[in-house]
């Protein structure tokens, strides 16, 4: 800020300070002559009171008061006597049948709960004596008694507004005395009172409840009640009205007759006033000088400037006030005059200082919203205002709300998210709740939001319901493959159970085809197998049939035929073996077996065929014997099958590796393949699968099936691995 603009600041805050000053000191100069004509005004007011004072007598309360002695006697009496109410009040005056003593209980009742209400505002005395009365407050009432209009007691006119006692004598004749009453006169209030005892209000309602006119309304007797109306609760209790029905009250009084004689014109100038002070020194055209708009630091303040405002707009009665207690400070320029200066100052100071306030909160109330003018309502708005500063993040935390509705996770506690809702809805109803009458229409306003906020939700839920449906009926139908994107709302946790459910249907319908596939595959490898020795069987019998044979061919013929015989045999046992396999029907007789030592068995038999073709055993054996519960023929078989397997597909003069280890008891066999291994590993083992789809050599393609099977009904693992050409069987026994 250059020299220029920091003198043309200075002189701007001079101008505010002096301005505020000015406008205060002439808006208390004209206090005087307003509370002057306003005292004059309630003066006219009173008068116009006293000369309508039978008119302006509030007969109810009068006879709210008159039954409430009655009520207060019928306690005394219950506790002095314990008397019913018709005990007290129920005279018979000839021969009636029955009893009305409920009805006169349900009477007095109604009365007790009538006068209760009252006795909050009023104060009473039930008076015996001067040593022997009883009240119901700490007030001095008692000395009602001794009141003196020419000399009148302080206190009792500072306590109260209204005051008066009512009695009974010996017979019940009603008399009220000592009538003190601010706005009624004396005689006015003697007279309501007397009409109201005339009306025999007892009777009255004892007529209501059908009792015999032969039953009469009996009184109090030698009873004595004072009544006092507190100054403090004037105003929501009163003997007397004014013309308009409005309740009399003093403080309230003094605000109108003070608003009518000038007061409403004193407040909305003395704001006009300090609205013009802020148009002048926040003029760039008056100062011709380019006054900065921006906002203070980081003070946004526009939300404050309108809660100023509406605060001074209510300040009116507080001004108003003031002007009311006119008189203190009054006083306190007399108190100057002997020399107290310190009461003086305070006395004046205190409605200087109010008024002042006022005018400095209206001035910076509308000094930071005089910005809206030059700068345009958005741009003010996104310069001054925090909520905006605030909207984006609450914005931000709305869209997550509503993502955490829209996304709630079944599987999950959703409590945190109920937390938000019941917390958003407490509060809108709290704030519903506080603006009285208005809160009706808050309520209305946030009832139809909150009707199309679940509609939306409702809806969009059920358009993610339609969108799993069209889903799963997808999957129905088979397509396996289509993969769920869309957004499923509230059901997306359901997108990824779907998606292992269509795994599940896709790996389950695999299998089924695989499944379907292999039984092709098995009548068509059965029939081939089957058919192969059979063929060979019905020739040979048919030569055999010849006659014209030689014995050397006639031989030749049946060693065939056995052979063919025990291939078809070991075929069908094959068969046999892989159904029980397959029904989890095989039978174990389990027995300690030293795996090493049948291993070494079964090679011995296969030792002639291995070294005709050159195949060289290469052992990998531990010293100490590998003793496993095992059944020995079904381990004998695996073992079997898995050297002729080798003696099938091995490459001829290659190495043929054995191996057994002692932790686990792992048995490996390995061979390099004669012909390319171009399988699954996988598939090997199943039924009626061959190394060779060609089928050039003999067997049921269900050794290893057989094998995997044995091994797997004795808790083992069976594992082909293929690494090239090199073929490798690994079979798993855990020990015990």
């Amino acid at each position: 800020m250059d020299i220029k603009s920091k003198n043309s600041h200075n002189k701007r805050m001079a101008i505010t300070v002096v301005g505020i000053l000015l406008v205060t000191l002439v808006t208390l100069a004209f206090f005087p002559s307003i509370y002057e004509r306003a005292g004059k005004r309630i003066e006219n007011r009173q008068k116009q009171a006293e000369e309508a004072a039978d008119e302006s007598v509030d007969e109810d309360v009068i006879a709210k008061l008159y039954r409430g002695c009655f009520c207060l006697y019928l306690e005394e009496q219950q506790n002095q006597q314990n008397m019913t109410a018709a005990d007290v009040y129920l005279i018979k005056t000839g021969m009636v049948e029955g009893t009305y003593a409920d009805a006169m209980e349900e009477i007095l009742e109604g009365w007790q709960n009538e006068f209760e209400e009252t006795c909050w505002e009023i104060d009473y005395c039930i008076y015996r004596s001067d040593i022997d009365y009883e009240k119901n407050t700490d007030r001095p009432l008692e000395e009602v008694i001794g009141y003196n209009s020419s000399e009148p007691d302080a206190q009792l006119l500072n306590d109260y507004s209204d005051f008066f006692i009512l009695s009974f004598d010996e017979n019940g004749a009603f008399e009220i005395e000592t009538v003190y009453d601010r706005y009624i006169t004396p005689s006015a209030l003697i007279k309501n009172f007397q009409h109201v005892d005339r009306k025999n209000l007892l009777q009255r309602d004892m007529e209501n409840y059908a009792i015999p006119d032969e039953y009469k309304a009996g009184k109090p007797k030698n009873f004595t009640v004072i009544y006092g109306i507190p100054k403090e609760d004037n105003g929501s209790l009163s003997l007397g009205l004014d013309a308009g029905g409005t309740d009399y009250n003093v403080y309230y009084l003094w605000q109108d007759a003070c608003e009518e004689e000038g007061g409403l014109m004193l407040y909305l100038g003395g704001l006009a006033a300090v609205a013009v002070l802020v148009l002048i020194t926040r003029s760039r055209r008056i100062w011709k000088e380019d006054i900065s708009m921006e906002r203070p630091g980081n003070w946004y303040l526009m939300e404050a400037a309108f809660i100023g405002v509406m605060f001074v707009f209510s300040m009116e009665t507080l001004l108003l006030e003031s002007i009311s207690q006119y008189s203190y400070y009054e006083d306190g320029f007399g108190v100057l005059k002997t020399g107290a200066a310190l009461e003086a100052v305070s006395q004046f100071g205190g409605i200087f200082l109010t008024v002042a306030v006022m005018y400095v909160i209206w001035y910076l109330s509308l000094y930071f919203l005089y910005p809206v003018l030059p700068l345009g309502l958005r741009a003010y708005i996104k310069e001054y205002s925090f909520i905006y500063q605030i909207f984006p993040w609450l914005k931000k935390k709305w869209e997550q709300l509503k993502d955490e509705v829209r996304h709630i996770d079944f599987s999950e506690k959703s409590t945190k998210t109920i937390v938000k809702i019941v917390t958003i809805n407490f509060i809108v109803l709290s704030v519903c709740s506080v603006m009285w009458f208005f809160g009706i229409g808050a309520l209305l306003i946030y009832s139809v939001i909150l009707f199309f906020l679940i509609k939306k939700y409702y809806d969009r839920a059920g358009r993610d319901y339609q969108a799993l449906l069209r889903a799963v009926n997808r999957m129905a139908e088979g397509d396996l493959d289509t993969e769920i994107t869309e957004d499923l709302g509230i059901f997306e946790p359901y997108k990824a159970e779907l998606a292992k459910v269509r795994i599940g249907f896709k790996k389950a319908v695999d299998e089924e085809v695989k499944s379907q596939r292999m039984k092709a595959d098995l009548i068509t490898n059965v029939s081939h197998d089957l058919k192969t020795p059979l063929t060979a069987i019905t020739t040979y019998v048919e030569l055999l049939k010849k006659e014209d044979i030689t014995e050397e061919e006639r031989r030749s013929y049946i060693d065939t035929l056995d052979k063919k015989a025990a291939r078809l045999k070991v075929l069908i046992e094959d068969l046999f073996e892989v159904s029980k396999a397959t029904s989890d029907n095989i039978v174990l007789h389990p027995m300690e077996v030293d795996v090493c030592n049948l291993l070494k068995q079964v090679s011995i038999e296969h030792v002639e065929k291995f070294e005709e073709l050159g195949f060289k055993l290469r052992w990998n054996l531990p010293e100490e014997k590998v003793i496993l519960m095992l059944d020995n023929q079904k381990t004998f078989r695996i073992f079997e099958n898995l050297f002729q397997n080798i003696q099938k597909y091995a490459m001829p003069g290659s190495r043929v590796y054995v191996a057994v280890t002692e932790n686990t008891v792992e048995i490996t066999l390995k061979n390099m393949s004669a012909s390319e291994l171009n399988f699954d590993a996988g598939e090997i083992t199943e039924r009626f699968v061959r190394g060779d789809v060609s089928r050039n050599t003999e067997g049921s393609g269900l050794g290893l099936a057989i094998a995997k099977s044995f091994t797997e009904a004795q808790g083992g693992k069976f594992n082909i691995e293929v690494d090239g050409d090199l073929f490798k069987a690994v079979i798993v026994f855990k020990t015990a």
